[in-house]
């Protein structure tokens, strides 16, 4: 009974310890408010073949419709190649050569590899606030030993939304 009686009182308790009361007060209100925000949105362009010179080729990545980004930039980067390790190496199908290439970006920076395993990815070549475009060059290194042929591969991109720092 003893038990009975304090479990009683002490739910009581609880109970009237979680109400507010303000004496003297008419009403009271909450102003309650909502913002419905635009998801991001971009388009993203990238050449789907490029003919490289032995001089270099561009390679120009452009942005669109780029709207309601906050505080993210639209972000381009290296994903793998189809080389063994990700390496940026081209092929020759018929000898099975290889010749590495860079990608050089518009402020100089060099990409490139040099037999690491995933080196370059994730490797920004490319970023937008707003719509624009931006070339970087693909540039072949040609060694004295390079042997003459067709030469191919293939690089992937990651496109999305990272902060814009």
């Amino acid at each position: 009974m003893k038990r009975r009686k304090t479990a009683l009182l002490l739910s009581t308790l609880a109970i009237c310890s979680t109400m507010m009361v303000t004496a003297n007060a008419e009403s009271q209100s909450t102003e309650l408010e909502y913002t419905i925000k635009n998801d991001p949105t971009y388009t993203v362009e990238i050449p789907a073949k490029i003919k490289i010179a032995k001089d270099g080729s561009d390679m120009t990545i452009k942005a669109s419709n780029v709207n309601y980004l906050d505080d993210k930039k639209v972000s381009v980067s290296i994903a793998g190649t189809s080389y063994f390790r990700n390496q940026m190496v081209l092929t020759n199908s018929e000898t099975r050569a290889v010749m590495r290439y860079q990608i050089v970006k518009e402020d100089g920076t060099v990409i490139e590899t040099n037999g690491q395993q995933n080196q370059v990815n994730g490797v920004e070549v490319a970023s937008f606030t707003k719509d624009g475009e931006v070339t970087d060059k693909v540039l072949p290194v040609e060694l004295p030993s390079s042997t003459t042929g067709d030469y191919s591969g293939t690089i992937t991109f990651d496109i999305g939304l990272v902060d814009a720092k």
